[in-house]
């Protein structure tokens, strides 16, 4: 018989490192000594997992794998294939200990997602938006421009403050300049090119050429570029999403537990992409860009 030590819920395998925590303040790796604490004896019946959160009794994390298991549907077979991905991502990151214990939470089917023109339109105005806040003056252009294009109605209200603001306090102008992050997303979501930069940096003069070469130039016709938009796979955006929505719930942990960051992640531009796709599947019923939600 061949024993495989996996968590019942998410399928989690211990990585010898010493997660669990006796009350007498020892900390161990409980699968050493089956649960029992090396130095005040205690057996503990349930173990908690560090992937999913979820506790179960102890015995029940071996397995015999010689003992085959029912097969799975295609349905579960595919979201089981999405989980084994996206956790393998978040591994490569050093993102280690969190995984998807509810399969469900892989399934977009029931999801509503913005239409490409939609998206589009976001892509142009937030790409506009960055140019302004490095050339201020412009940006009476840009408002006329974007008014003669048929895009003002799509300008969120916080947007036409900045642009209608005489002199833009500081941290908005910080905040407003991450965009262009947000607007080269979602060119990938658009599927105008195949590979989105590594979210260990912001983005490099390259991709910036790339991107710019995808798209209408400030004070260009739009119609023609926003006509023919598709999508992207979308499992792969799905997949994009969920990626940095589990590290923002990474990166909000370290802030109660007092660890230390273990990934080479870029804060910033992991949380553009969470807000941005968020805002595509209008998360939470909100369809407003300023008032998307990034709660996790």
């Amino acid at each position: 018989m061949t024993t495989v030590i996996e968590c019942p819920t998410c399928n989690w395998q211990p990585d010898r490192e010493s997660h669990w925590t006796c009350t007498c303040g020892y900390s161990w790796n409980t699968f050493e000594t089956r649960a029992k604490c090396p130095k005040c004896n205690t057996q503990w019946e349930t173990t908690s997992c560090p992937g999913c959160g979820k506790s179960s009794p102890h015995n029940d994390w071996y397995f015999d794998s010689s003992i085959p298991k029912e097969p799975d549907t295609p349905e579960i077979a595919e979201l089981k294939k999405r989980k084994k991905k996206l956790e393998e991502r978040l591994i490569s990151l050093g993102i280690k200990n969190y995984r998807v214990s509810h399969l469900p939470y892989l399934d977009y089917s029931k999801e509503e997602f913005q239409r490409p023109y939609d998206v589009g339109c976001r892509l142009i105005i937030l790409n506009s938006i960055s140019y302004s806040v490095h050339n201020l003056d412009d940006r009476p252009k840009i408002i006329e421009w974007l008014k003669k294009e048929k895009l003002w109605e799509q300008v969120s209200k916080n947007e036409i403050n900045f642009l209608n603001q005489s002199k833009p306090n500081e941290d908005v102008l910080l905040d407003l300049s991450w965009k262009i992050e947000s607007s080269i997303l979602l060119g990938w979501v658009l599927n105008l090119f195949d590979n989105l930069h590594d979210i260990t940096q912001e983005c490099s003069d390259e991709v910036m050429d790339a991107f710019e070469s995808k798209i209408p130039e400030l004070g260009a016709e739009t119609k023609d570029f926003l006509r023919d938009l598709k999508f992207r796979p979308l499992d792969q955006i799905y997949e994009e999403n969920l990626l940095n929505e589990l590290a923002t719930t990474y990166f909000r942990d370290l802030m109660f537990s007092g660890k230390s960051d273990e990934t080479q992640i870029d804060r910033v531009v992991s949380f553009e992409r969470h807000q941005t796709l968020n805002w595509i599947r209008k998360f939470q019923g909100i369809n407003e860009w300023d008032y998307t939600d990034t709660s996790t």
